[in-house]
């Protein structure tokens, strides 16, 4: 019975002298017969892989389409009193959109993490500060924003990314866009607000203050946009790669959990070592009388003051809340008044105020967004670069262009908050000149 059953296995009863002959004679032929006698086997694991994924992607769009997103234009009062640590925990708030799915809502249903965003966007010179959510989460962004800055005006408004082309090349726009990337692993802290703080006064340096700069002088005709996609996660990967280089900083070594098939391989070469080691006598692994003492002390003691200071930061990133992130950078304007160098090295300047040599830095990708060094069919491809670019800006995607990379709330608040205004004179900015109050309610009437 067993045998009659193993007859209908192809691959154990494959007759490789046929398959040689038809290979001499007829390659296609024998191709045909590998294929029958168990190839397609090899196929299946590729046709399971391409059916899994496009089924989620036939779920997940089709879920996609019955979201409501909306975007929010945010005003503060100018006489606020509140600093740069406010909008540090009005992104620990936003934290709570983080809704993992369960295996149901995940294959049946589509469900996905939705992002949010938070933007800055220059309209010919006039600032204004958005975000950008799912319908159904807007009592948690304005609950999150009113907590820190309770005289704030919020309103919904027309997608301002919607009044340009997002097909190029365009007879009267033209854009340039890129993406930021970090340079080292995501484990690495930028430098924060806190390091812009003066130590002898105590008063803070505003980084923002070159960014809203550089987005006010623009003119008519010119817009920039400045975009940071937030994706909620529960930052288990995000700790393991934190944990990974706080190891290495320490000099302790990374200890990798075997799975049951590598301790099965590796218990034959435990055995054959034992072995050899009992025949060729214990002198093997001594150490000789010349040999120095080694070193006990800590190997953290032994840090200098820079490695111990990055290991601080990389330690009190992983402490705190954040978000996977991508940045997007545009600058999109007319043909007869477009100019680059009024908006493009005045912006990379203005960011790499976070940059450092010795922890994390940003800077522009070349592998999406606008590269003048390519150098095959080097204008349709940055004309498709810009126009998949726009689509994706449009669109928040979360997909779209470089891998997300993980920042803490700490790092997104020195990249995206409302201005200390005693400091900034961008007379472009949007801001509300004095704060609301209700009337009195002694108001005599009649």
């Amino acid at each position: 019975m067993f045998e009659e059953y193993i007859g209908y296995l192809p691959f154990l009863n494959f007759d490789v002298n046929a398959f040689l002959n038809l290979a001499g004679n007829s390659p296609f032929s024998a191709m045909l017969y590998l294929f029958l006698n168990g190839g397609w086997l090899i196929l299946f694991p590729v046709l399971w892989f391409m059916l899994k994924n496009g089924w989620l992607e036939y779920v997940q769009n089709k879920n996609a389409a019955k979201r409501e997103w909306i975007l929010l234009r945010i005003s503060v009062p100018k006489a606020s009193e509140q600093t740069v640590k406010a909008v540090e925990n009005f992104f620990a708030g936003l934290a709570g959109a983080h809704a993992p799915a369960s295996w149901t809502e995940t294959w049946i249903e589509g469900a996905t993490q939705p992002v949010l965003s938070v933007e800055i966007a220059s309209i010919e010179g006039s600032v204004s500060y958005y975000v950008r959510s799912l319908r159904s989460l807007r009592d948690l962004v304005e609950a999150s924003l009113y907590a820190q800055y309770p005289d704030a005006e919020i309103e919904e408004v027309e997608d301002y990314a919607r009044q340009v082309p997002s097909e190029y090349p365009n007879d009267e726009w033209d854009v340039w866009c890129t993406e930021m990337t970090n340079v080292m692993p995501d484990a690495y802290m930028l430098k924060t607000y806190v390091e812009f703080e003066d130590k002898v006064s105590g008063e803070l340096k505003d980084p923002m203050s070159a960014f809203l700069e550089v987005f006010s002088r623009l003119g008519p005709g010119e817009q920039a946009w400045y975009q940071i996609i937030l994706q909620p996660s529960d930052q288990k990967e995000s700790r393991k790669r934190a944990e990974s280089v706080i190891k290495k900083i320490k000099g302790e070594k990374e200890v990798k959990k075997q799975s049951i098939f590598e301790s099965i391989l590796e218990l034959p070469i435990k055995a054959l070592l034992e072995i050899a080691n009992m025949l060729m006598g214990s002198a093997i692994g001594q150490k000789s009388s010349g040999d120095e003492k080694k070193d006990n002390t800590p190997a953290v003691m032994r840090l200098s003051p820079g490695e111990r200071f990055v290991l601080e930061a990389v330690e009190r990133k992983a402490s705190k809340i954040g978000f996977n992130c991508k940045i997007r950078v545009i600058y999109v304007a007319k043909k007869d008044v477009m100019k680059k160098a009024r908006f493009v090295q005045p912006f990379i300047g203005a960011i790499k105020q976070v940059n450092t040599f010795n922890m994390q830095a940003l800077k522009p990708n070349g592998q999406v967004g606008v590269n003048g060094a390519l150098w095959w069919f080097k204008d349709r491809r940055n004309n498709e670069r810009k126009g998949k670019m726009v689509r994706a800006y449009r669109s928040r995607s979360g997909w779209t262009g470089l891998n997300k990379f993980f920042l803490c709330s700490e790092e997104l608040a020195t990249l995206w908050h409302f201005p200390i205004l005693i400091q900034v004179k961008a007379p472009g900015l949007r801001r509300i000149e004095a704060k609301k109050s209700e009337a009195p309610a002694n108001i005599p009437f009649g």
